[in-house]
């Protein structure tokens, strides 16, 4: 509890609030105090740039339905499988290359991505190191 009560102080103050949210690795049941906790839009899209956030935390957010966070929770390597499909069907230009950013992609996902034949998604997909 001293953990979260710290991190509570540090959320209140607005130049750390977004670096906390970015970068602090989420142990037990901090995602859902943090996110209970009256975040801004702003700061929700921040927090879903968290590279610790697991695919349950990832879903809760999805649920959401925050462009922007969309596109932060499909780079992240935790994002679920299922996600990514459901987000490659749109054949959303911005959507495909975030998920082209994803270093987790299956094989399946990357020969999707590349049958779309968009020069930015192929891009993507050789800027992460996946041809």
């Amino acid at each position: 509890m001293k953990t979260f009560n710290y991190l509570q102080s540090l959320i209140n103050e607005e130049t750390s609030r977004i670096e906390v949210l970015k970068y602090i690795e989420l142990k037990n049941d901090m995602f859902d105090k943090i996110l209970d906790s009256g975040l801004t839009n702003i700061e929700i899209i921040y927090f879903s740039s968290n590279l610790s956030l697991n695919k349950n935390n990832i879903n809760k957010l999805f649920d959401l339905e925050m462009e922007n966070a969309n596109i932060n929770l499909l780079r992240n390597d935790n994002c679920p499988e299922e996600r990514l499909d459901e987000f490659i069907a749109l054949k959303d230009k911005i959507y495909n290359i975030a998920i082209a950013h994803n270093r987790s992609l299956s094989k399946i996902n990357i020969e999707k991505l590349l049958k779309l034949n968009d020069t930015d998604v192929n891009i993507s997909l050789q800027f992460n190191n996946l041809l």
